[in-house]
């Protein structure tokens, strides 16, 4: 029998109970209890007994792990654009810092004309001091979630195989899902309204469109928000670069919509006679040509929308995801038994018997994450009810 890595490349801890012939009989089991038949519903009979009577959920759960997640790592998640990841040892909040430049005095130089730029040095002259850089920082912590799911030998005898097949792949869903709320709720509380689009009237210099404080998701609306991150500055009055790309994030069901307004508004659709066509537009770069994906989220009201910098093209991050070190993914556990190991069991099975008294289990969803926004600063947002 070739030995499973049942580490995951140490990616998971193994429980002492679990080895490579438990793993290897469950794995057995499941795959028997697929067929049809007579043979079948043996199968399922001896999987329902096995799971409730031994310790034989404590393989299944493991077995629900390794198969998970190289499933999980690989799925695409349509937040990673915009989310910088890092990785925590403990629960304790974690401090990121970033040291913003701040050269005081600059801009009373020679021939700086008020900016904080490098004054000119005449010949023989000295060179002045400037002062100095400001830390800013932001303590994320990572934040325990989880449920159980139990069930009894009559239940596992009455639906020998529902709960079987339908937990490993719901637990991936209530992951990802997880992951998304944290991250969205992350990006709802982490912005205020020093973020928000347009606090006065503002127009639009490529359409002439007018763009109101909470103006509904318009390319006009999407251009001034693009506009007045350079224009926001620092507490020493030095701008913010412009991103190089977003990703703009909308309530579900709005990206199809986003896509043709923006497509429309470059010129990259044209509709003529009810027909519509993609084409390479012609006309000079358009600030929209920034946008560089689209992500809908059930966790958004209807008409909210924010713009939020890729990962990566900022000097501070916007929108960070923590994990714990060895704790990167949901995983699978067994809890609630007892009892104690029984040994001497029959050699064909690795199984032992626990819960003798009520033959019942429990197995027990758990993921350690959290996000936090450091910097809102290249982050636009609007709850989009405002504007025609």
């Amino acid at each position: 029998m070739t030995k499973l890595d049942l580490t995951a490349g140490g990616k998971l801890t193994v429980p002492p109970m679990v080895s490579n012939s438990s793993i290897a009989k469950v794995t057995e089991m499941v795959s028997e209890a697929k067929r049809g038949g007579h043979e079948g519903d043996r199968a399922r009979i001896n999987l329902a007994e096995s799971l409730s009577t031994s310790d034989a959920p404590f393989s299944f759960a493991h077995l629900v792990n390794l198969r998970n997640l190289p499933i999980y790592e690989e799925a695409e998640d349509s937040l990673d654009p915009i989310t910088q990841d890092e990785t925590v040892p403990d629960f304790r909040p974690a401090t990121f810092a970033n040291l913003q430049f701040n050269f005081e005095g600059l801009e009373y130089g020679k021939d700086t004309d008020g900016e904080r730029v490098a004054p000119r040095v005449a010949e023989g002259d000295t060179y002045q001091y400037a002062f100095g850089y400001t830390q800013e920082d932001t303590s994320i912590a990572v934040e325990k979630r989880g449920f159980k799911v139990g069930w009894t030998l009559e239940h596992a005898v009455n639906d020998p195989f529902g709960l079987v097949t339908r937990f490993p792949d719901d637990m991936l869903r209530v992951g990802q899902k997880t992951d998304e709320y944290v991250r969205i709720r992350a990006l709802i509380q982490g912005t205020t309204d020093a973020s928000k689009l347009a606090n006065e009237t503002d127009t639009d210099f490529i359409s002439g469109e007018g763009v109101v404080r909470d103006n509904i998701l318009t390319p006009a609306a999407l251009r001034v928000a693009i506009r007045q991150i350079g224009k926001r500055t620092d507490d020493s009055g030095v701008r913010f670069p412009i991103p190089r790309s977003f990703q703009l994030v909308v309530a579900r069901g709005m990206r199809e919509s986003a896509e043709w307004a923006i497509g429309l508004a470059q010129g990259m659709i044209q509709v003529q006679d009810g027909l519509a066509t993609y084409r390479t537009p012609s006309v000079p770069a358009d600030p929209l040509g920034r946008i560089r994906g689209i992500i809908e989220s059930e966790f958004l009201e209807d008409g909210n929308w924010y713009l939020v910098p890729e990962a990566g093209t900022t000097e501070r991050p916007a929108l960070i995801r923590v994990r714990l070190a060895g704790y990167l993914v949901p995983e699978v556990y067994v809890s609630n038994f007892n009892g104690i190991p029984v040994g001497g069991a029959a050699s064909s099975s690795p199984f032992r018997a626990f819960n003798f008294d009520n033959d019942s289990v429990d197995l027990k969803f758990r993921q350690i994450v959290n996000a936090g926004i450091f910097s809102e600063d290249q982050i636009v947002w609007s709850e989009g009810d405002q504007g025609d």
